[in-house]
């Protein structure tokens, strides 16, 4: 909303312990900011707190191309938006020779796209490939526990949204568990603006909760830095406020409400 952040985080503290996977919930989030239009990479971290946890076990891939392998040209990277995050499996896809990152620009009514997809694995057993559009599958392939896969699909666009590949397997036998995911194409139809008003009023309510736990809970730094964290809360709840507004979307305000001095 306010162009401050690079992508969105997925984390793992070892997907080799049963049970670990890419986070639905996560993945769950970053599907309702891109039905909001915004264009934010999806990328993989892990964590070291303790000796169980292992480096690495989730990881980010993004294409640089030409440019020599830098820390600041991976960024740059990163922020163009190629990229994929993963337990295991390199996942690569394209929507009319489009890379993720990138948009396709579509007449008014839409109309019927091509995905490109390619999967490999070493270790982690392939269970299913996803092509996702809008936070639906629109086409699957199972892979029956295979090391590598292939294969395309055509995708009805009616309004401006989004694709991107989902694959899923586990190196424990839980087949439904997500282990990679790209970031997504922007599939633009003219004349359809990409926002989903229930995903706008989830949002919202989840930048509502942030500034209640600021307010409320959290602790508390020196009061310049309590400012401005509060400010760029308020400033990214308006935006989107307004833009709901823009849509025709009206809602009511819950208790804690940021145009009101808070209570606590």
């Amino acid at each position: 909303m306010l162009e401050l952040v690079d992508a969105v985080e997925l984390m793992i503290f070892n997907p080799l312990v049963p049970g670990s996977a890419l986070s639905a919930y996560g993945l769950a989030d970053w599907y309702r900011y891109l039905n909001l239009g915004y264009q934010i990479p999806l990328v993989g971290g892990s964590d070291k707190m303790a000796a169980s946890m292992l480096l690495g076990g989730i990881r980010t891939y993004a294409h640089l191309g030409d440019p020599e392998l830098t820390y600041e040209g991976w960024m740059d990277a990163v922020r163009a938006g190629n990229t994929f995050a993963t337990i295991g499996p390199l996942a690569t896809m394209r929507v009319e020779e489009t890379s993720p990152g990138g948009t396709v620009q579509l007449p008014a009514g839409g109309g019927t796209v091509a995905v490109e997809w390619e999967v490999e694995s070493v270790a982690l057993p392939i269970e299913q490939v996803e092509v996702v559009a809008g936070g639906l599958v629109a086409e699957q392939v199972r892979c029956g526990g295979a090391t590598e896969s292939r294969g395309s699909a055509s995708v009805e666009v009616g309004s401006s949204s989004w694709i991107a590949l989902r694959v899923r397997g586990s190196y424990h036998g839980r087949p439904d568990d997500v282990a990679a995911h790209t970031s997504a194409v922007q599939v633009l139809v003219e004349g359809s603006p990409l926002f989903s008003q229930p995903d706008a009023t989830a949002v919202l309510d989840q930048i509502q909760g942030a500034i209640a736990y600021v307010d409320t809970l959290a602790p508390r730094p020196e009061v310049r830095r309590y400012r401005e964290l509060r400010a760029t809360l308020e400033a990214a709840y308006n935006r989107l406020h307004q833009r709901m507004h823009q849509a025709g979307v009206y809602h009511t305000h819950p208790l804690h409400d940021p145009a009101e001095p808070h209570e606590h």
